[in-house]
């Protein structure tokens, strides 16, 4: 048996794809991944997003630096548990639908989705940190907003074309992590 070596993906270019370009790198590279990357995408861009937030947070006077640090730890806890869980959520209602796509796949798309938001996220800290600005809506709710159009493609792309569910399926899932976000703000 020979050990045939999967063909280098690379990891900046998909997450440049899947922002920009989301079916190409569904049908290219996705399943060419480790698990972990995808995961890894998610993590880091919550993380920032959540960061954003915290030191919006305490420009404003609102909250301690600790709350800063509390937020990054947040993000990074909810990129790398709650988005996986709502896609393996996504995968059994896909499988309701007769989806052939894996959980693997599912996991890593959905998580890849927020490619853009890690890329806002890197923009808006820097505006954060370097010309102070308050960044967590200007760049990190729409860093979140931007996710539904990969994540869409992503559905699409596991029911075979069906506009009717990935539409909902992304609305879905956008709103349950701003309404999150808005809550965690108020803590």
């Amino acid at each position: 048996m020979e050990n045939v070596k999967k063909p280098k993906v690379s990891k900046a270019r998909l997450v440049l794809n899947m922002m920009l370009s989301p079916a190409s790198a569904l049908s290219s590279s996705v399943s060419k991944i480790a698990i972990w990357f995808p995961i890894a995408v998610s993590s880091s861009a919550f993380c920032l997003f959540f960061l954003q937030t915290g030191l919006d947070l305490y420009k404003t006077g609102q909250k301690e630096l600790n709350f800063v640090y509390t937020s990054a730890i947040a993000g990074t806890a909810y990129g790398l548990i709650f988005i996986p869980i709502v896609s393996v959520l996504i995968w059994i209602f896909l499988r309701l639908g007769k989806t052939q796509k894996d959980l693997k796949w599912v996991i890593s798309s959905i998580c890849l989705s927020y490619s853009g938001s890690l890329l806002y996220g890197v923009a808006g800290l820097i505006f954060s940190l370097f010309f102070a600005w308050k960044t967590s809506v200007a760049f990190g709710a729409t860093g979140v907003i931007w996710a539904a159009g990969p994540m869409i493609v992503v559905i699409r792309a596991a029911t075979d074309g069906q506009s009717k569910l990935s539409i909902p399926i992304a609305t879905l899932v956008c709103a349950m992590v701003l309404i999150s976000w808005s809550i965690f703000g108020q803590i």
